[in-house]
C-alpha cells in the first residue's frame, strides 16, 4: 500500500469511526428522549413528526394549555394565544387573552377597555400576567375610583397591524369594547424590508410567507435529535413545540432578518445590502400600508360607537440593538408614530403622545422596546392619567 492509500484508508477509517459514534450518539438520545425524558423535556427537544407521533394533529391546536404550547395556528389570524395556557406566572383565559377569566358577554355597569398590539402590548418581557401593562392600567384605574373599568390584554407577539386589523375584526370586537388601545408600530417596520419594490404588496406577502402546512419540519439538519437538541439548547434554533418557526416564516423577499443578523455582528453592509441599502428599502416602502390599516381599525371601531385611544410607541436609545438603536429602525421609528398622530387627528381619535413623555432610561426596557415592570408601571400610570384626564372627566 502506498503513502497514498494509507492516508486514504485511515481517513476512511477516521470518518467510519466519527459516523459510527455519531450514530450511536443519536440513537441513545431518541432511546432517552421516548422512554426517560420528562413530559416537558420530550415537548422541548421533540421534533415536529415526533410530536405528532406522540399526540397526534391535535397537539398544536387543543385548548388546555397543559402541553405548554404558547401559540396556536388560527385559521384567519395564522396564529393567537393558546387559551388556558398556564406556565408559572403566567396563564392565558379560555378566550385565549392574557390574564384572568372574563366574560364574553360585558358585564352591565362595566366599562370595557381592550389593549390591542403585539408583544410589547401582551408584555412579554414580565413573566407575572399581573404584570403586564394592561393588567396594571386596570389596576391604576380601579385604585382611582374607577372600580366598573375591565382592561382586557389582546396583545400577541409578532402581530403587525395586519393582524391586529384581523384581531380587532373577529376577537375584540364581538367584546363590546367601550374603548380600544392601540400600541403599535415598531413590528411593521420589518414588512418593509422588502425587495424589489413591486412585492411591497399591501397584503404583506413581502413579508408573510404563505402557511401552506402548519406542522412541516423546517431545516433537514433538524432530523437529528442530537443536533436538534443542541441547537435549541444553544438559543439557535426554537423548539418545534413552539411553532415560532413556523407562525413567523417571512417572504423570500424580505430583508429584515438579513439586516438584523448583520447589524448585531457587525457585517453590515453586505450580500444584497452593498447594491441595495437597508435605507433605501424603507425610503422606497414607506409606511402606507401600515396606515392603512390603522385608519382601517379606527374605522371599524367607530362605525360601532367605540372610542379609539392611539399611542405612539416608545423605545430607548440606551440598546445599541438593529431594532431598535440602528438609523433604519430610529428613522421607521419617527415615520410610524407620525402615522398615528397623524390618524388620530383626522379620524378624531383619542391621541397620546408615548414616544415623547417616555424616559429614555435603559431601567424601564430590557432591549429597547420591551418594557420590564417599573417600565409597564409607568405606562399604565402615564396612560390611566390621560383617560381619566382626557375621556373620563369628559365623558361625565
Amino acid at each position: 500500500m502506498n503513502r497514498v492509500e494509507s492516508l486514504f484508508a485511515r481517513s476512511f477509517l477516521v470518518l467510519l469511526s466519527v459516523l459510527f459514534t455519531f450514530t450511536l450518539i443519536e440513537v441513545a438520545a431518541n432511546i432517552y428522549l421516548w422512554n426517560i425524558a420528562p413530559e416537558a423535556t420530550f415537548n422541548l427537544f421533540a421534533s415536529i413528526n415526533q410530536i405528532k407521533q406522540r399526540y397526534g394533529d391535535d397537539f398544536f391546536v387543543n385548548s388546555d394549555g397543559k402541553n405548554g404550547v404558547l401559540f396556536v395556528p388560527h385559521h384567519y389570524l395564522g396564529y393567537t394565544l393558546t387559551p388556558n395556557f398556564e406556565d408559572g406566572k403566567n396563564k392565558h383565559n379560555s378566550l385565549g387573552f392574557r390574564g384572568d377569566e372574563i366574560s364574553f358577554e360585558k358585564p352591565e355597569n362595566t366599562y370595557r377597555i381592550v389593549a390591542l398590539g403585539a408583544s410589547t402590548t401582551y408584555s412579554v418581557a414580565v413573566e407575572d400576567y399581573h404584570e403586564s401593562y394592561p393588567n396594571l392600567l386596570g389596576d391604576y384605574l380601579t385604585s382611582n375610583g374607577y372600580e366598573n373599568v375591565e382592561v382586557i390584554n389582546a396583545g400577541v407577539g409578532g402581530y403587525t397591524s395586519y393582524e391586529s386589523l384581523m384581531n380587532l375584526e373577529y376577537r375584540v370586537l364581538p367584546l363590546d369594547p367601550d374603548l380600544i388601545i392601540i400600541y403599535q408600530g415598531s413590528n411593521d417596520i420589518h414588512t418593509r424590508f422588502v425587495y424589489p419594490y413591486d412585492k411591497y404588496l399591501p397584503d404583506n406577502s413581502g413579508y408573510r410567507a404563505a402557511f401552506i402546512s402548519d406542522t412541516v419540519m423546517p431545516e433537514i439538519w433538524e432530523y437529528s435529535t442530537v443536533l436538534r437538541m443542541l441547537s435549541i439548547s444553544l438559543g439557535i434554533t426554537n423548539s418545534h413545540s413552539a411553532i415560532d418557526w413556523s407562525r413567523l416564516r417571512t417572504s423570500s423577499y424580505n430583508y429584515n432578518s438579513l439586516f438584523l443578523r448583520q447589524y448585531s455582528i457587525s457585517t453590515y453592509p453586505s450580500d444584497i445590502f452593498t447594491e441595495i441599502s437597508a435605507m433605501d428599502m424603507l425610503e422606497n416602502n414607506p409606511p402606507i400600508h401600515f396606515e392603512r390599516n390603522t385608519r382601517n381599525m379606527v374605522a371599524m371601531a367607530q362605525r360601532q360607537g367605540v372610542d379609539v385611544l392611539l399611542i405612539t410607541f416608545a423605545t430607548s436609545t440606551q440598546f445599541d440593538l438593529g431594532n431598535v438603536g440602528s438609523p433604519e429602525y430610529i428613522f421607521g421609528h419617527a415615520q410610524h408614530n407620525q402615522v398615528t398622530q397623524d390618524v388620530a387627528t383626522s379620524t378624531g381619535s383619542y391621541f397620546y403622545d408615548m414616544a415623547e413623555v417616555f424616559p429614555d432610561d435603559e431601567t424601564l426596557f430590557t432591549d429597547g422596546r420591551h418594557m420590564t415592570v417599573e417600565g409597564n408601571q409607568l405606562r399604565a400610570k402615564l396612560i390611566g392619567d390621560f383617560i381619566i384626564e382626557s375621556i373620563f372627566s369628559t365623558s361625565q
